[in-house]
């Protein structure tokens, strides 16, 4: 998309536009003994928490396990990636609870080179699995031995010429991470789970959906995407150029903020979720918001809340959340 629009003349160059990761919340095996009694997910730009109610509905203890898993990080790709920490482990800083007491996963990451498991090399080497923050790989200042043998084992790829017409190479595994552990549900008793993160959240310093942009022929198939994955609606719209305007320059500073959360793995329990509450917080009383709420229905919030809930629900779809504003 960012290249699409630099193509098009969008006022927005590659390195100001980050794209967002997928996350959700905590996974666990599929069971027909434990039911979800609820889930309450807020989602805010700096903070997605989830707090989840389990019944065990067998008469015996039921041990599954959960998982947090981390969207896979392509270095080849990293520059445009947001990532909302610089720990090369927890880079979303989570944190769980288990009936209000800490409950610590086992984070297990591994470097890929396709079907090929690099981690014991870079090990060897010294080098992160996930070089960001102060653990960040400058290739020039490695040791050329070292920098023969990345390229020859495919971890270094070609990233351009230098001024001086020297080869210039790149980080190219991809990092995988995962954080596990073993949780107990009682019988006859509700568990409460907690869940916190910090999400990836893709941003643009201008919106695509401003007038002056999505009439350009070259931008409709991308405004038309934004309009299906987001739900965008004519009143939206409406509202959009009423802030702002219809003058090529984007005048009114307007930018895009954007929330991926996968929703459908709510779907592994004995039945549906019994009660379910979504809680979108844009962050500030002037920021538009949009997207596809499919069964759940609006409910009265507070402030400049969005509140969404359903009974017995299934989720079938996972969240894409367009925030439009100033920030």
């Amino acid at each position: 998309m960012v290249a699409l629009l630099a193509a098009t003349g969008w006022p927005a160059r590659a390195n100001d536009s980050a794209a967002e990761l997928s996350i959700g919340g905590l996974q666990f095996v599929r069971t027909n003994d434990v039911a979800m009694e609820s889930e309450n997910l807020r989602i805010a730009l700096d903070r997605v928490s989830v707090r989840y109610q389990f019944a065990n509905v067998t008469a015996k203890p039921v041990t599954l396990t959960v998982a947090f898993p981390l969207p896979d990080i392509d270095l080849s790709e990293a520059e445009n990636i947001a990532l909302p920490s610089n720990d090369p482990i927890n880079f979303v800083d989570f944190e769980t609870k288990v009936d209000s007491s800490p409950a610590p996963l086992t984070v297990d990451q591994r470097a890929m080179v396709g079907n090929r498991d690099v981690s014991a090399l870079l090990r060897e080497l010294k080098l992160p699995l996930l070089p960001i923050g102060s653990r960040e790989i400058r290739v020039n200042d490695l040791p050329e031995a070292t920098r023969a043998r990345l390229v020859d084992d495919g971890l270094l790829i070609p990233a351009g010429m230098s001024d001086n017409g020297r080869q210039q190479y790149a980080p190219g595994w991809v990092v995988k991470t995962s954080a596990v552990r073993q949780q107990v549900f009682p019988p006859t008793r509700t568990v409460l789970v907690e869940h916190q993160y910090r999400p990836s959240v893709g941003s643009s310093p201008d919106t695509i959906l401003r007038l002056s942009l999505r009439r350009s022929g070259a931008l409709a198939q991308e405004v038309a995407r934004y309009r299906k994955e987001y739900c965008v609606q004519d009143t939206f719209l409406a509202e959009l150029d009423k802030r702002a305007g219809s003058n090529q320059t984007n005048s009114a500073k307007l930018q895009e903020r954007r929330i991926s959360y996968v929703l459908k793995t709510g779907a592994n329990w004995a039945g549906p979720i019994r009660s379910f509450k979504l809680t979108i917080d844009p962050g500030g009383s002037d920021r538009l918001v949009s997207f596809c709420p499919g069964r759940l229905k609006a409910s009265p919030a507070a402030g400049n809340m969005l509140e969404y809930t359903a009974s017995d629900f299934k989720p079938d779809a996972d969240l894409k959340i367009l925030v439009i504003g100033t920030f």
